[in-house]
């Protein structure tokens, strides 16, 4: 086992993220809005974080839709551009 391999529940986080965001990344990838190769490296990237702990927090006590991930979100840049894409409107405002 290497240490790229997520442990359970990571990617979760990340998806539980982007759902708050407003960002569908799961349609993304399939749509093409992204590479399915890019979903991997946020949900990657997301097992990597030293913030699981207060992610889980966040995400806890902010339900619903939010406008921003907390400062140590790694994938923030990322979720903010698959909500503009999917939501061109919101990028106009």
């Amino acid at each position: 086992m290497t240490d790229t391999l997520l442990r359970p529940g990571e990617a979760c986080l990340m998806h539980g993220m982007a759902e708050r965001l407003g960002a569908d990344v799961v349609r993304a990838a399939a749509s093409g809005e992204i590479a399915p190769e890019d979903l991997s490296k946020m949900e990657t990237g997301c097992g990597q974080c030293t913030q699981h702990d207060a992610c889980i927090l966040w995400l806890l006590e902010h339900q619903g839709h939010q406008e921003q991930a907390p400062d140590y979100c790694l994938n923030a840049q990322k979720l903010y551009y698959v909500r503009a894409l999917q939501n061109p409107l919101l990028a106009a405002e």
